[in-house]
């Protein structure tokens, strides 16, 4: 009887952590601390579903454990199927960003669906993006539409860019109009949307929807940038490398943004990077890295650096392979 009754007691006490302590216990894992790791994997081997996902955000994000998307799918399933809603969320998104072999777009499609149907709005917005780019299956450009204004009715920002770009391009039945995607795009864009503030950023360059505003263009270029969107990255390390505006000429600035977009794959950073060493514009002159650069940007079809490989393949230096003929 004394037995049953501790392993009664034990089993309540276990069972008694709230999800405020197992986030608790998350955030002591990801700083290292073992014995709240291994607490946590006790709740989530019990069955608890906030546990299970908590670990698996763990390992998805490295932190307190070895990164591991196998680990962390592992996890976010567990807590799946017991209908945790984020937990549905994040299995989608392993499924549609993870490299093979864990990569599926039917099953990211299909997971998305399931917590879209719940209203989660992430999961509302990426199903339809899904759907507009007929990844994981047909596309299907009315029903993206319908997911979008479900998202955007939530104020998701991802949703809110989604349905501004439709309404910049007139797509999908919906009416271009250039003043209401703005409108859009300026609350994605504060809802952290990098692409969103890209986007923003274009429209004040160019005086569409909004007034044109140089200042305005720059400050949304440089928070794109600063969330590692890859072609904002870039623009800012044009606008310094000519000096625009309100920024003055810095060629070690933009080196360093035009090595980020680089390093991303962008094709005509790639190109600009390998002229900056070749040069010698922010960086000292390296015949190697300029080379490097310029065949890596041939490579991915920028025909200029194309002609430039073959001038410093037939015997010529970068800087002098890079001079107008």
């Amino acid at each position: 009887m004394l037995a049953a009754l501790v392993v009664t007691a034990a089993s309540a006490a276990f069972a008694a952590r709230t999800d405020t302590e197992l986030s608790q216990l998350a955030r002591q894992a990801a700083l290292g601390s073992a014995e709240s790791r291994q607490a946590l994997e006790q709740e989530a081997r019990a069955g608890t579903p906030a546990a299970m996902h908590y670990l698996g955000v763990l390992y998805l994000a490295g932190k307190g454990v070895p990164r591991s998307d196998e680990k962390a799918l592992d996890w976010f399933l567990g807590a799946a199927r017991t209908g945790h809603l984020e937990s549905i969320h994040n299995v989608a998104v392993i499924y549609e960003r993870a490299p093979a072999p864990l990569h599926n777009p039917e099953e990211a499609r299909r997971w998305y669906r399931q917590a879209a149907e719940r209203g989660f709005a992430r999961s509302q917005a990426n199903l339809a993006e899904m759907l507009q780019k007929g990844a994981g299956g047909p596309a299907d450009v009315d029903a993206a539409r319908l997911w979008m204004e479900k998202a955007a009715a939530q104020k998701e920002p991802r949703g809110l860019y989604l349905l501004g770009m439709l309404t910049l391009e007139g797509r999908a039945g919906i009416a271009k109009n250039p003043k209401r995607a703005a409108e859009l795009l300026r609350e994605a864009a504060e809802g952290k949307d990098r692409d969103a503030q890209y986007q923003l950023a274009l429209l004040h360059g160019n005086g569409i929807g909004v007034a044109k505003d140089e200042a305005q263009a720059v400050r949304w270029v440089r928070r794109a940038a600063e969330q590692r969107q890859m072609n904002a990255e870039y623009v800012l390390g044009a606008l310094y490398a000519i000096g625009s505006g309100s920024l003055k000429k810095d060629d070690k600035a933009a080196v360093l943004w035009l090595r980020r977009a680089a390093r991303q794959g962008h094709v005509e950073a790639q190109f600009a990077l390998g002229l900056a060493y070749a040069e010698g514009h922010g960086v000292e002159k390296d015949a190697s890295e300029a080379y490097g650069w310029l065949l890596e940007s041939s490579r991915n079809g920028n025909q200029q650096a194309s002609v430039l490989v073959e001038r410093i393949r037939a015997g010529l230096k970068p800087a002098e392979a890079a001079q107008k003929p």
